[in-house]
């Protein structure tokens, strides 16, 4: 039974890794290709030398230089690492070619649209896939290789070696003059727009509640939680600094979707209990990552 379980669980995580690839291949071929809009990464990159060689082909960049980086990935940051990445790093430039060949057999011309629509959808739809992918646990390889390289031997934050990296390659499309000012600055907001969508598809997945409930009738709250509501407690002894009481504090943590039940479990049994929930960003474990 575990055995089928944990192989639904890696087919499903692959096909994830597919559908959230093919999104960011989309976006660059039908949005960002077309507009030569530099992104930074080994895309940007694709299209610096598309605006500079007649006729290149950016697909062929970005499958070079993410070969390169895996060879260097392997060595500097080992095999897993090596495997995790290859699968999506390769399977990136597949669908950018795919895609370019489907955009230039359809009859539609996005250099036509508004920019503003262009940003926001193309950061949108690269963000989800992106997001999709990294939650997976693989990524689409480029500079993102770098990143981990520069973190694990000069401990540099993934955010700074981001704003790096693409930094220096949106400017250098403004210094070779494939982008004006204009779009190089819409560059700077996509980068943003596309960084917060790949953080909210990354941990929204994750979040949890994790609620705090103090109360005289802890016991049956607790019984209530364990045995009718299926969901694990912890209990902790703590001090109110006004009283100097000693009172025992419920800990619960569960899916978002299911706090409004245990709300009501708590009113139900005491409506005088204090209470309340944050939001646990990521959670892992049995029972959520095992359940």
């Amino acid at each position: 039974m575990e055995v089928k379980k944990d192989i639904r669980k890696k087919i499903k995580e692959w096909l994830n890794i597919v559908v959230g690839v093919a999104l960011a291949s989309f976006a660059f071929s039908f949005f960002l290709n077309p507009k030569n809009i530099v992104i930074g990464g080994v895309s940007g990159v694709g299209i610096l030398l598309k605006s500079l060689i007649a006729g290149y082909n950016p697909a062929y960049t970005i499958l070079i230089i993410n070969m390169v980086l895996l060879v260097f990935g392997l060595i500097l940051l080992g095999r897993d690492f090596f495997i995790k990445t290859a699968f999506g790093s390769l399977l990136f430039p597949v669908f950018i070619g795919i895609f370019d060949f489907l955009y230039a057999r359809i009859n539609i011309d996005v250099t036509k649209l508004d920019m503003v629509l262009i940003v926001l959808f193309s950061a949108i739809i690269m963000g989800i896939g992106l997001g999709t992918v990294v939650r997976n646990g693989a990524t689409t390889g480029g500079t993102e290789v770098i990143q981990k390289i520069l973190f694990k031997f000069f401990h540099m934050p993934y955010s700074l070696s981001l704003y790096i990296l693409d930094g220096i390659i949106i400017a250098l499309g403004l210094i070779f003059n494939v982008t004006d000012l204009q779009t190089f600055l819409y560059a700077i907001v996509f980068t943003y727009l596309c960084g917060v969508v790949v953080d909210t598809i990354v941990f929204a997945g994750f979040n949890k509640r994790a609620v705090y409930i103090i109360s005289d009738k802890y016991a049956e709250i607790r019984d209530e939680i364990i045995h009718d509501f299926e969901r694990g407690v912890t209990s902790i002894k703590v001090i109110g600094e006004y009283s100097k009481n000693e009172k025992t504090l419920l800990l619960c943590v569960l899916p978002s979707n299911e706090y409004f039940k245990l709300r009501n479990i708590v009113e139900k049994i005491d409506e005088t209990a204090f209470f309340f929930a944050v939001r646990a960003s990521e959670v892992r474990g049995e029972g959520f990552t095992y359940e």
